[in-house]
């Protein structure tokens, strides 16, 4: 046997190995092709869920962000009231302050005028005095009042009218 019988042997050989091995890739990729569009919508369908879970994480920082100025500004207004509340009880203690100086003042007048109390009290026990004297006028005058029937003659004076 000749070198180019072998030759045209192993070509042939090649070329049916060639021929195979284009049919296997050929059956591989149409075999391929089915989970290979599986996987692409499954790719796509997962493209979509990210999608929508970044607008949601969006949606969802929008809100946190109104919620945390929302509480900024809720918060501004629980201080300021906090600051109006302690300038109140400031003011009551000055006011507290202020009712004790009068009080002490007025009670040192009291103690140091000693003659002022007693006319006050004399003033008192003749207008407490008075008062009496009133009072029982007034009920010698309700006791003495007597009643006295009108007669049919004294009725006829009445007006038409009344």
């Amino acid at each position: 046997m000749d070198a180019a019988i072998w030759l045209y042997i192993a070509l042939a050989i090649f070329v049916v190995g060639l021929i195979i091995a284009i049919v296997g890739v050929v059956m591989l990729i149409s075999g391929i092709k089915e989970p290979v569009k599986k996987m692409k919508g499954s790719a796509s369908n997962l493209k979509e869920r990210v999608d929508k879970l970044n607008l949601e994480a969006t949606t969802l920082s929008h809100h946190a962000n109104e919620l945390k100025e929302d509480l900024q500004m809720k918060t501004e207004k629980v201080n300021t009231l906090i600051d109006a509340g302690k300038g109140t009880v400031n003011s009551v203690i000055d006011l507290n302050a202020s009712v004790r100086a009068i009080t002490s003042n007025i009670s040192l007048r009291v103690d140091h005028d000693k003659q002022s109390v007693a006319q006050v009290n004399q003033y008192s026990n003749t207008a407490m005095g008075f008062l009496d004297f009133i009072k029982t006028q007034i009920s010698s005058e309700t006791i003495n009042s007597t009643y006295t029937p009108t007669s049919v003659a004294d009725e006829g004076q009445l007006p038409k009218n009344y």
